[in-house]
């Protein structure tokens, strides 16, 4: 039985919280056409839905380890507008060259900080 839900988390094994869904479930495929299926049922579902079998995915049962960063949610919302801005730019006819991720980088540091929630 397939059911929404509003969020329920789990958390992993190195203390990230993680939505309970279909997204992030270990039994997650998608079809030939890129569509969302279940690799259990073969059915195709919504990304916020859960079910009775789901279980953490592998990839973000390690997301936090020691192998790896996550950058919080300001810097990529930071680096969203940056490049929204440069494509306003090129559409009004602007040549525009786009800034490096290194100086999106360090500009967001400069000001807020470091750019990772989890190291």
């Amino acid at each position: 039985m397939i059911k929404s839900i509003e969020m329920e988390v789990t958390v992993n094994q190195y203390g990230v919280r993680i939505r309970k869904c279909c997204a992030s479930c270990k039994d997650r495929d998608f079809d030939d056409k890129e569509l969302r299926c279940c690799k259990l049922t073969g059915k195709h579902v919504r990304g916020n839905n859960v079910c009775d079998k789901w279980s953490l995915s592998d990839r973000l049962e390690t997301l936090g380890c020691e192998h790896g960063k996550v950058q919080c949610r300001a810097y990529q919302l930071f680096l969203l507008e940056v490049r929204t801005s440069e494509l306003d730019m090129r559409v009004r006819g602007k040549e525009v060259t786009p800034a490096s991720v290194e100086s999106i980088r360090k500009d967001f540091e400069l000001s807020h900080g470091t750019r990772f929630a989890i190291h």
